[in-house]
């Protein structure tokens, strides 16, 4: 390691050009992991422009070029992540303006349409080239959650106060009754297509915690995570990249993975540093392959980012 000494090896990006250059076989990728883990102000950037509050960030799809955000002033903000990150670029508004807070947002795969949702009991389809509306989706109770159809942009999921999680299809009219896939006594947080198999969707209920639901059995979940008599509070969950694992948030408790067909938990990232109790926080996996984590160390089958 002598050779390697310098500021090449004090500099992140030194570092990686210098492994990039060299080739050393001791310049492992834990070690690359733990030099960039203790860079502080890495790719750090403060973007202004909302009024209040920001409940919800979605980054566009294949390789996150875009950024939309939503919150408490009730407007949908578009940002180009190169100009926002090395200019003053300004975001983009939205037309289509909610009347209460924002608590959910969701990019087609094109990422040429973004849905939001939020207090006001409505979900906007928006435009993002005209920044036009271009349907309202009416609901009974506040919006909480939004997931796309991985094979089809014209169906989504949205999750509710009012204990129902509902699939739409924007082809047909927006007064139509939806397809109810669950319906509680309690809030769902939270709603996800498995990006692989989309007729299964992963659910986070406020008492009933965390569920697999097929799409051709609705109002019964195939599977209840934690067991059937393990009733737990749950706030957030998401799929990895593979729909094969997932990660789920729960009051009280350690944020917890599982494996898609089993309902005991693979890991539970514990951490004295972290804890869950009044306010709501979401989840998600991140990197290449799933690995990358933040503040909470994972096993080396997938790290996680909790926001």
């Amino acid at each position: 390691m002598k050779e390697l000494k310098g500021c090449g090896m004090r500099s992140s990006v030194g570092f990686l050009s210098r492994r990039e250059l060299t080739g050393q076989p001791l310049m492992k990728e834990e070690f690359q992991r733990r030099r960039l883990a203790g860079c502080t102000s890495l790719y750090k950037k403060d973007m202004l422009g909302h009024f209040g509050c920001v409940n919800a960030i979605e980054f566009s799809n294949n390789g996150g070029e875009w950024l939309v955000s939503g919150g408490d002033d009730r407007r949908v903000l578009l940002w180009h992540m190169e100009k926002a990150i090395h200019a003053r670029a300004k975001p983009v508004k939205l037309k289509g303006e909610h009347l209460s807070n924002i608590f959910c947002l969701a990019f087609d795969s094109t990422n040429k349409k973004v849905f939001s949702g939020g207090n006001d009991e409505q979900v906007i389809l928006h435009d993002v080239e005209r920044g036009e509306t271009l349907n309202v989706f009416l609901h009974i109770d506040a919006v909480y959650s939004l997931s796309v159809s991985p094979v089809n942009d014209n169906v989504f999921a949205s999750s509710s106060d009012d204990g129902r999680v509902l699939i739409w299809d924007t082809r047909e009219p927006p007064h139509g009754e939806p397809f109810c896939l669950a319906s509680y006594p309690s809030a769902f947080h939270s709603v996800m297509f498995n990006p692989v198999e989309p007729r299964l969707l992963a659910t986070a209920n406020s008492k009933e915690g965390v569920g697999l639901w097929d799409i051709r059995k609705p109002r019964s979940s195939l599977l209840r995570y934690g067991g059937s008599m393990s009733l737990q509070s749950a706030m957030s969950v998401r799929f990895n990249s593979t729909g094969t694992q997932l990660l789920a948030l729960r009051r009280r408790l350690p944020p917890v993975l599982y494996e898609l067909h089993s309902r005991l938990p693979s890991f539970q990232f514990d951490n004295q540093g972290y804890f869950n109790s009044c306010t709501m926080k979401s989840c998600c996996f991140a990197g290449d392959k799933d690995q990358v984590g933040h503040q909470i160390k994972a096993p080396i089958l997938s790290q996680i980012v909790l926001p």
